[in-house]
């Protein structure tokens, strides 16, 4: 008999008051809008032949600058207390990719 009541313990349903923080899903959103924006541009670059001009240079530094946003964001988000950390370290990997991207990506069009 305590048996039973040890394995029924172990399997009940614990509830937890953690809750997912809203920066998080607002710095994930700015990581998926970041990275739908560079697919935009550059379908835009690639139907102009690659003369998109200065306003597809500025459409790409925007990305840039929404990526460090989200990263920065996320970062904090991390470091509040009694929260669920899926989300944050969701954006910061995503953010934290994209920035090393569209940092090399601006390198090599420097170099070329």
């Amino acid at each position: 008999m305590f048996k039973k009541m040890k394995k029924k313990e172990k399997s009940a349903l614990h509830l937890s008051d953690k809750k997912h923080p809203v920066s998080g899903i607002v710095a994930t959103g700015i990581g998926v809008v970041s990275l739908f924006l560079f697919l935009v541009i550059c379908f835009i670059s690639s139907e102009s032949n690659g003369n998109g001009g200065i306003l597809i240079g500025a459409g790409g530094m925007l990305c840039f600058a929404l990526s460090v946003a989200g990263f920065i964001l996320s970062w904090l988000s991390l470091h509040i207390e009694n929260i669920r950390p899926h989300f944050p370290t969701v954006a910061a990997i995503l953010n934290g990719l994209l920035m090393v991207f569209y940092f090399l990506l601006y390198m090599w069009g420097m170099l070329t």
